[in-house]
């Protein structure tokens, strides 16, 4: 390791996809990290992803690793935002660029941020300790069946030995997940009104070399990987029936990104602006019925309303449900990106205003243990300890860099 920093490597020497400029920037660990995961933000201008960013930041812990040139100063645009909400947006991505933004967090933080489920999860595929919990299950279940027999004595021996044996899972799981480091965490900005238009090839190669290439640079050191796309739905950009909307045509395509890495075929949905939907799916109003909502931050003035319907908003967010679309397991999370908001009745039945503190906050507790639980089933984990050879890059005839064994390591 260098003694200013780990040493990064490139992926790519030149852009795979000349119409796309994004992956030569690239690049991709050279110490020891649990898991990569690259995450493709997807959605219309203006409808958040920025926001979405922030959050996500803030909830993972992040910090970003030593990175130099273009990747530092991404980095450096978004922290601005994560340290101060009034901090001046980031200028809107120009078209033919993919800029993504690379952080780190650590396992054992996010051990302690899950719920139940999501760090049973964690446990059981990066601690390698399900063994250790399903016999401790198994015991539970035995002092239980002896219990309910009224065989007392061997119900209290079961119990203890199911504890001790939950609390040394608990222990091992901790001192291992504690041990695997770091995961490294690249947010892509894809522009959303490119992937359903003429562009959308383009993004879906652009994409599709990048999670060839981190594969198989994961595989050669021994690494976890995962790919999966996310997609913003801001309730008050689903238009109304008249219109198709971005979003609903994003949702469309959705199952072909999320399908670029065979492994993992997951995505996610996040729902923001969740405090009007309430208010928009209004019980007793007519379901076709218009409503039109006035955004206005305060202490700034409104910005121009938009139109949108009932029966649009309660199908893609108060209704929607974590399933499968094929064989793409989507995943919903909802929050409301505003620090604070307030929503009130306008001149009529049909009519909002929609009030809000500006500048992002950050993920509640439902959204929080949500994006986290969705985050961490992600890779094929790589258990702590695992050996892995190092890896030197080469460049190939068409720019991208291919992978030649070196040594082997202990990780």
């Amino acid at each position: 390791m260098d003694v200013f920093g780990p040493r990064r490597v490139a992926l790519f020497e030149t852009e795979p996809v000349p119409e796309l400029r994004g992956l030569a920037a690239l690049t991709d660990p050279d110490d020891e990290v649990a898991a990569v995961i690259d995450l493709a933000l997807m959605g219309a201008r203006g409808d958040g992803k920025t926001q979405f960013l922030v959050h996500a930041i803030r909830a993972l812990h992040a910090r970003a690793p030593a990175l130099t040139g273009g990747e530092a100063e991404h980095n450096r645009g978004v922290m601005r935002l994560v340290l101060d909400p009034r901090a001046p947006r980031p200028d809107a991505t120009p078209p033919g660029v993919v800029p993504h933004f690379t952080f780190r967090a650590r396992a054992s933080v996010l051990f302690e941020q899950l719920g139940w489920r999501g760090s049973f999860a964690l446990a059981r595929r990066l601690a390698r300790v399900g063994g250790w919990i399903g016999l401790a299950c198994l015991l539970g279940a035995l002092a239980i069946g002896c219990a309910l027999v009224h065989r007392v004595p061997p119900a209290v021996i079961a119990g203890s030995t199911a504890a001790m044996f939950a609390a040394i899972a608990v222990l091992v799981a901790r001192a291992r997940i504690a041990r695997a480091g770091e995961i490294e965490i690249a947010f892509w900005d894809v522009a959303g009104e490119h992937v359903y238009g003429g562009g959308a090839a383009d993004y879906h190669a652009l994409l599709g070399r990048l999670v060839d290439a981190r594969r198989r640079r994961a595989e050669s050191v021994g690494r976890a990987y995962a790919f999966a796309p996310v997609l913003i739905c801001n309730p008050l950009g689903l238009g109304t029936f008249d219109e198709g909307s971005p979003y609903a045509r994003m949702r469309a395509v959705l199952p072909l990104f999320a399908a670029l890495d065979r492994f993992a075929a997951h995505a996610l949905i996040a729902i923001n602006r969740w405090a009007v939907v309430d208010p928009i799916c209004a019980r007793g109003a007519l379901r076709d019925e218009i409503v039109t909502v006035t955004p206005r931050a305060r202490g700034e003035a409104a910005t121009p309303a938009c139109r949108v319907a009932r029966e649009r908003v309660r199908v893609c967010c108060l209704d929607a449900e974590d399933g499968r679309d094929g064989h793409i397991a989507i995943r919903h999370v909802r929050y409301d990106t505003a620090i604070a908001s307030r929503v009130e009745p306008g001149d009529d039945d049909a009519t909002l205003v929609y009030e809000y503190d500006d500048g992002p906050g950050a993920f509640g507790g439902d959204a929080r243990r949500g994006f986290l639980d969705w985050l961490i089933r992600l890779p094929k984990w790589t258990a702590p300890g695992a050996t892995a050879p190092r890896v030197e890059l080469a460049p190939a005839p068409d720019g991208e860099a291919v992978t030649r064994e070196v040594w082997a390591r202990p990780r």
